[in-house]
């Protein structure tokens, strides 16, 4: 069975060497003219892989194993920072109080949602400060062990219908007109 490091590790390796951001480029640029063969994009573009660079420090949850393979991407909706744009947050639920007592990193977003990091378990979590708006009992959508994880089965696997809530819980799937989505099928990360 392949570590969630190693399907991180391959699966960017894969889209480097497809040139994945070249199509993707390429199918936004369709998209704009009014193809919409590819599916619909959101508004920053589907797919960003920056140069890799060193860590510059211990960092939980494999979050320096991600930079050593690209500092910052963005995957559809799902987006990682760069290393120097790693900051302290607070999660709090809808009365503005903490969640719990852990030391929370904000290390990117999810649409206009909160991508976070426990500083110390490098536990990762998806989670919506508006929840109570889509009458959800809480706003942690998903969390992973760590940053392999979330890369190798949502960012890049069959689990990122899950970004935006529950399925069951959507008004349609959204996933099936996603270009990012679409894409990970069409090079065989997601089999439906």
């Amino acid at each position: 069975m392949v570590s969630h490091l190693e399907g991180m590790v391959g699966k960017i390796a894969l889209l480097r060497e497809l040139d994945a951001v070249g199509e993707m480029e390429r199918r936004w640029d369709e998209w704009e003219d009014g193809n919409e063969e590819y599916g619909e994009f959101s508004a920053d573009g589907p797919l960003s892989l920056d140069d890799c660079v060193e860590p510059d420090g211990e960092w939980a949850g494999g979050l320096g194993d991600f930079w050593r393979l690209t500092n910052g991407a963005t995957f559809g909706s799902l987006w990682i920072h760069r290393q120097g744009q790693i900051r302290p947050t607070s999660v709090v639920d809808s009365l503005g109080e903490p969640i719990d007592d852990r030391n929370w990193l904000s290390i990117g977003s999810v649409d206009e949602q909160a991508l976070v990091m426990d500083a110390d378990s490098g536990t990762v979590m998806i989670y919506w400060y508006l929840y109570f708006k889509h009458r959800w009992d809480s706003g942690v959508v998903f969390e992973c062990a760590d940053i392999p994880e979330l890369i190798d089965t949502v960012a890049l696997g069959p689990k990122y219908p899950l970004t935006f809530g529950p399925p069951e819980r959507q008004k349609s799937p959204w996933w099936e007109r996603d270009s990012w989505y679409l894409y990970l099928c069409e090079i065989g990360l997601i089999h439906r």
